[in-house]
């Protein structure tokens, strides 16, 4: 009995991962307000207000979405081909990893 409640719950557990697993958009807005903080920091808010669009459209370009059904991964992949993981979607929540590759892309994209 105690194996069947045990396994029930891993099963249940593996339903709801496969069922909040976050998609490509919810990878794209999680890094886009992840950087649009770290921007807003460095350039202020007026700057920022002026590159919302390139921003979103860095993000866009440069992030690759993989769905691993229970998991999902978002790459950015750099000019020279260069790929590293900068967020990771769990149970419907994005982990955003600090990358200072991405954030010296977008500067570039937004003039900076």
């Amino acid at each position: 009995m105690k194996k069947l409640i045990i396994t029930l719950i891993w099963v249940a557990v593996l339903v709801a991962m496969v069922v909040t697993n976050p998609k490509k958009a919810a990878h794209n807005e999680a890094i886009a307000v992840e950087y649009k903080e770290a921007l807003q920091k460095k350039v202020g808010l007026l700057s920022l207000l002026a590159g919302q669009k390139t921003l979103e459209k860095v993000v866009d370009s440069t992030v690759e979405v993989s769905d691993y059904v229970l998991v999902s991964v978002g790459r950015y992949t750099s000019r020279d081909d260069m790929s590293s993981v900068v967020s990771v979607g769990l149970f419907n929540h994005v982990f955003v990893f600090s990358k200072d590759d991405i954030m010296e892309e977008m500067g570039r994209a937004l003039g900076m």
